[in-house]
């Protein structure tokens, strides 16, 4: 590269840079404003509401925020990370500050779903489940003129007397407790994204720094506290209610609400982590090269070629609209730090060092810095959306993953504000299954699969539609080229999916069916299947 190259692509980095900080500024402040508008319900007297929200109201006192509470009201609505999802605006919204207040709120909700039932009319979910409130899925965690139970209240941190565990509550975000546990010296094996709430990503999933050494962050949950459709709380574990402790594996919200989390923890030790910033206009195939060699090296079972200090190395594809240009971002991480804060020998002898790029850092840092910094999502407040799809360690499909994003952002060029991120992330064999068994259907995972996600935001409501529509379109047409190349793969990694995608279909017939049978145990009648709306439900032929 000339020197006239090379100064060109660094004033083009930091113009990049700087305007991705100033949207960013500007995205936040805009998350600050009021969001939504007051709604018809504000106005109507308690005793004209809807029978069971006043019973939540005479059984649950100073738990239900109304919305004629209108400032904390509205602030309740903005726990919703996505600007669309604040738009959606419930009835009311319940915080019960234990379990058994949640028990009784559960019992109204049910009794109110036997009687809609009854009645014999069909049942639209009427009540969603928040925790951190971060997935952009239309109704994620909310539900129009129904009822939002919100866990902000279990969000305590408390670690086991001898350190081996931590019992974390359901609406804690991961920051929080990482900061909590650097006070003890200790980690958990948790989400690497700072505002993202315990609840969802652990019972969906989850990937941490240290899953090539423990698994999936569901894998290592000890047992579960749990409110039930009847309203009981139980524990589930290995020895109590073994078969609830392993469909909360990766089941998510269809058998209950769960309020705590008892954690696998370790002792906190810095970390190692870097980040490669470099062009995309002729650096965009090396890196791709370079990210399918290291997985076909990973997963080889070659002496040394599976390291399990070794985070699974993220490669983001990033196109800025502002400036219309690609960015690529390559994230490495290694949970035992070299002393000599140098990259560690695992990294080195990969191809990632050898890529030019324009912005290059490398630290030693605590945990919660590395979360902090490399965990970042997209501003509160945004319009925001995302969606994924699985493929096998095919090069010739990544590079036709790669061109198919480039389409869909030409096409998405005019969008105001938009800012879209193409990831690849990895599950390799050595760590698929590590852990308490799950029903994530990894089980007979012998070679790397890639996890392609997007997480789109824009500013304009009318490029709504637009914008869901081609990230949708640009998933199917990879999951096409990924067929037609036989490096397809059913799983879909849950917690990057949105309201559209089927999960489940990928985890595998055995687990569907655990999972059935634990929902026809624990919520006969179909609470949550029915009457929650949000997350995602089981494919029952009949019910």
């Amino acid at each position: 590269m000339t020197s006239q190259n090379l100064y060109l692509y660094t004033v083009t980095a930091l113009v990049v840079l700087t305007s991705v900080f100033i949207l960013r500024r500007k995205q936040d402040a805009k998350g600050q404003q009021p969001a939504t508008k007051p709604h018809p319900l504000a106005s109507v007297p308690p005793e004209k509401l809807p029978e069971y929200i006043r019973s939540l109201l005479a059984e649950l006192p100073g738990c239900i925020i109304l919305q004629s509470d209108v400032e904390a009201f509205q602030q309740a609505v903005e726990s919703s990370w996505a600007q669309q999802n604040r738009e959606i605006v419930p009835a009311c919204i319940v915080r019960p500050g234990d379990a058994q207040k949640l028990g009784i709120a559960v019992t109204i909700l049910k009794r109110e779903y036997d009687s809609r039932s009854q009645a014999g009319a069909p049942i639209e979910g009427f009540f969603a489940i928040r925790s951190g409130g971060v997935n952009p899925g239309l109704g994620a965690s909310t539900v129009q003129d129904g009822v939002v139970i919100d866990l902000s209240k279990f969000c305590e941190v408390t670690p086991a007397v001898d350190g081996s565990t931590v019992t974390v509550g359901a609406g804690a975000k991961w920051i929080d407790v990482y900061k909590r546990l650097d006070e003890e010296g200790l980690v958990v094996i948790g989400g690497r994204n700072s505002p993202v709430g315990v609840g969802g990503l652990t019972l969906q999933g989850g990937i941490s720094f240290y899953s090539p050494r423990f698994g999936f962050v569901c894998s290592n949950v000890v047992s579960y506290e749990v409110v039930l459709a009847n309203g009981s709380v139980v524990t589930a574990s290995a020895s109590v209610h073994p078969e609830l402790w392993q469909v909360l594996k990766g089941g998510s919200s269809n058998f209950g609400i769960v309020t705590r989390f008892t954690l696998r923890s370790l002792p906190s030790a810095p970390l190692w982590a870097a980040q490669i910033i470099a062009p995309a206009s002729f650096q965009h195939a090396k890196a791709i090269k370079v990210y399918h060699d290291y997985l076909e090296h990973a997963s080889s079972n070659q002496p040394g070629a599976f390291d399990e200090n070794a985070a699974g190395p993220i490669l983001s594809f990033v196109y800025v609209q502002r400036i219309g240009l690609k960015l690529i971002s390559i994230n490495l991480a290694y949970t035992k730090a070299p002393e000599d804060k140098e990259w560690p020998l695992h990294w080195k002898d990969t191809g990632f060092p050898s890529l030019w790029s324009f912005s290059r850092r490398s630290a030693v840092e605590s945990h919660t810095t590395a979360v902090e910094r490399f965990g970042r999502t997209a501003p509160a407040g945004t319009r925001f959306t995302m969606g994924t799809t699985t493929i096998r360690n095919n090069a010739e499909t990544m590079r036709a993953a790669y061109a198919i994003f480039c389409q869909t952002t030409t096409e998405l060029r005019h969008v105001k504000g938009l800012i879209f991120p193409f990831v690849f992330q990895t599950i390799l064999p050595g760590w698929a299954n590590k852990g308490y068994p799950n029903v994530l259907g990894l089980e007979g995972c012998t070679e790397p699969l890639i996890i392609i996600n997007c997480a789109v935001t824009w500013t304009e409501t009318k490029d709504d539609v637009l914008v869901r529509s081609a990230v949708r379109h640009l998933l199917e047409q990879i999951d096409t080229a990924a067929v037609a190349r036989q490096s397809d793969h059913p799983y879909r990694f849950m917690n990057y999916c949105t309201e559209w995608q089927r999960p489940y279909e990928g985890c595998g017939e055995k687990n569907v069916k655990l999972m059935q049978k634990a929902s026809q145990e624990y919520d006969p009648d179909g609470l949550f299947q029915n009457g929650c709306t949000g997350g995602f439900k089981l494919d029952f032929s009949s019910r």
